[in-house]
């Protein structure tokens, strides 16, 4: 995309230009966002009516609310060729991508991520790499944000983000935030776009709107703009690009070259190495590295000519923005909502519903007292009274009840609700709802399989977004992770083993070309032998009879029931964790008396 460079005026012009037109293009996207959530909240509003319903049966907050999972999908990375250098990279990304997951709350961002996605139709996440950070000597990290999709504004008429060439994200921030990040100063955050509060136009406060806008210069490079109403906060060109002073005849850091030409501002392409770098296989990147023409090493005074071996910095070609979908709708960025599924059922619902309070307000039982009783009577509570003529019998003392029968209101109810219920394809047994049907566990357990079944394509979903995190995660941390990152992982027999993230790992030489290059060549997915969704209790059950039956080897054994205590961990079974340690200390004593024994043999 070719933006004007030439004066900060031009720049914010153009910028806001583009802001206004995409988010006039978004506007309807917007209106249907804010529809749903105010459906999910218990709106009382009638499509094609000015009168509200009297109450409300929230029906679409159940059917939300029982979707919502805690299950976090685990990262799975394989290499797209085989060898052995690569299934140990695909390894260390995977203990990453882990450790991320552990480091940041994702319980919370997930929490946030299943009812964006039910109630919206889709949720955004956005990756940014944080330099500000540092711990054990180790510096910069990620951080993970999960945005509603009102927060972002897409070019108009592109449903893919990787084929947009440009995209904008709003945040709410305040003045005095913008101030010390930006070295803006008041006067100049006049300007600034004030945040309103929701359906009011009341300004929030301090609170102001802050504009990103990441776009794809001539190169394919991403760029970063930063404005928010009349201000420009920040431009950065090649945003995935190291910063620095760098010579200007050679492209290498200030410092690191002997051209004797005056270092200026620039982008950082490669590094020099000072040291030789050791890879966790073995193989080693060599300080120098022998200067080459025509394929041959330069030979002079019978010595093989060399320079300092210089690798190029990994800059990654993605938006730092992930779409996750509810399920694919044709033409839209985001996937179909829930809450327009069940929309119809929800306001049949809601008129019946209105209906029945009507009718029991109005209903009650009405006294019959004669015109010259002495009874006094509360019409507050009774609503009415009926007066006999004078000289009629005390006996005619009575009532008359006009009580509605709203049984088939209720009926129609039900029956709208199970619409609803099937059109996401929800069950009572998924919900946890007791029926009055007997059957067996086996069946129910079936039953509830069937359910999960049609949710299947949301999981999908869910798997894909994640996957495209752990990849945006993968890139940022080859981009700008300059230490090795220490992790650590537990084997099959729960020990805890010690590991690294090191970006040197990854990288290659081209024998043909002469240079080196980054090996980002992996394929990424959920693993769902971990955080899938599964019935706990089944798995628990199933890996005690694994015991009993004697497939995990002899259930009298120490080892066996080390191997039942561990599979029941990673159940998540409670308490696993004290057995797991119980019986590993049992199998050591055991050992040290079986090799004692053996010794004593030995000398006798």
């Amino acid at each position: 995309m070719k933006i004007e460079n030439s004066t900060k005026e031009l720049r914010l012009d153009f910028f806001s230009t583009l802001y206004e037109r995409a988010l006039t293009a978004a506007q309807e996207t917007f209106s249907e966002c804010e529809r749903n959530m105010r459906q999910y909240m218990g709106d009382t509003a009638i499509d094609g009516s000015t009168e509200a319903a009297l109450t409300v049966r929230n029906i679409t907050y159940e059917i939300v609310e029982s979707q919502v999972s805690s299950d976090i999908p685990m990262p799975k990375a394989d290499a797209s060729s085989y060898s052995e250098s690569r299934e140990r990279n695909a390894a260390s990304i995977e203990r990453l991508c882990r450790a991320v997951r552990m480091r940041l709350p994702f319980d919370e961002l997930n929490d946030i991520d299943e009812r964006y996605t039910y109630i919206y139709g889709g949720s955004v996440w956005y990756v940014e790499w944080d330099n500000s950070s540092e711990y054990l000597g180790e510096v910069g990290t990620v951080k993970v944000h999960c945005l509603s999709p009102k927060d972002i504004i897409p070019q108009p008429g592109i449903f893919k983000i990787e084929d947009m060439e440009y995209l904008f994200l709003k945040f709410t921030t305040t003045k005095g935030e913008l101030s010390r990040s930006y070295g803006k100063s008041a006067e100049e955050l006049d300007a600034a776009e004030l945040c309103y509060e929701y359906d009011t136009g009341v300004p929030e406060g301090d609170a102001v709107n802050l504009i990103v806008c990441f776009y794809k210069d001539d190169d394919g490079d991403v760029c970063r703009y930063l404005f928010t109403g009349d201000v420009e906060l920040s431009h950065l060109p090649k945003y995935y690009y190291r910063k620095g002073r760098i010579c200007p005849k050679c492209g290498a850091a200030e410092g690191e070259c002997e051209c004797g030409v005056k270092a200026a501002e620039g982008n950082l392409l490669y590094e020099l190495l000072s040291d030789d770098v050791f890879s966790a296989g073995g193989s080693v990147l060599r300080a120098s590295t022998p200067i080459t023409e025509g394929g041959a090493p330069v030979i002079k005074n019978g010595e093989v000519q060399k320079k300092r071996t210089s690798l190029p910095y990994y800059v990654p070609k993605h938006f730092p923005v992930v779409v996750r979908k509810n399920t694919s709708r044709e033409a839209s960025l985001f996937g179909g909502s829930d809450c327009e599924y069940i929309r119809p059922e929800q306001q049949a619902i809601n008129k019946i519903e209105s209906r029945i309070l009507e009718k029991l307000i109005r209903a009650g039982i009405t006294p019959i007292v004669p015109e010259d009783a002495t009874v006094s009577l509360n019409n507050s509570v009774f609503g009415q009274v009926i007066r006999m003529k004078p000289g009629e019998s005390a006996a005619q003392y009575g009532k008359v009840d006009t009580t509605p029968d709203i049984s088939q209101d209720i009926a129609e109810a039900e029956r709208l609700y199970d619409h609803a219920k099937r059109v996401i394809g929800i069950s009572d047994a998924y919900q946890g709802i007791d029926t009055a049907v007997t059957e067996s566990g086996v069946a129910k357990q079936l039953r509830i399989s069937q359910a999960t079944g049609r949710l299947e394509s949301k999981r999908r979903m869910k798997e894909a977004a994640y996957a495209e995190l752990d990849k945006i995660i993968f890139t940022l941390y080859l981009a700008f992770a300059d230490e090795p990152r220490r992790l650590s992982y537990k084997d099959a027999y729960g020990r805890i083993h010690s590991a690294e993230f090191n970006r040197y790992d990854f990288i290659e030489y081209d024998r043909i070309r002469g240079e080196y290059y980054y090996d980002d060549a992996y394929l990424f997915s959920a693993d769902r032998n971990e955080g899938a969704d599964y019935q706990r209790e089944a798995l628990w059950q199933r890996n005690l009879e694994n015991l009993k039956a004697g497939t995990l080897g002899d259930p009298s054994s120490t080892v066996t029931l080390l191997r039942y205590w561990q599979s029941q961990e990673r159940a998540h079974y409670p308490h696993a964790r004290e057995n797991v340690e119980y019986f590993t200390d049992a199998l050591r004593k055991e050992n040290a008396v079986y090799e004692g024994s053996e010794i004593a043999r030995g000398i006798s």
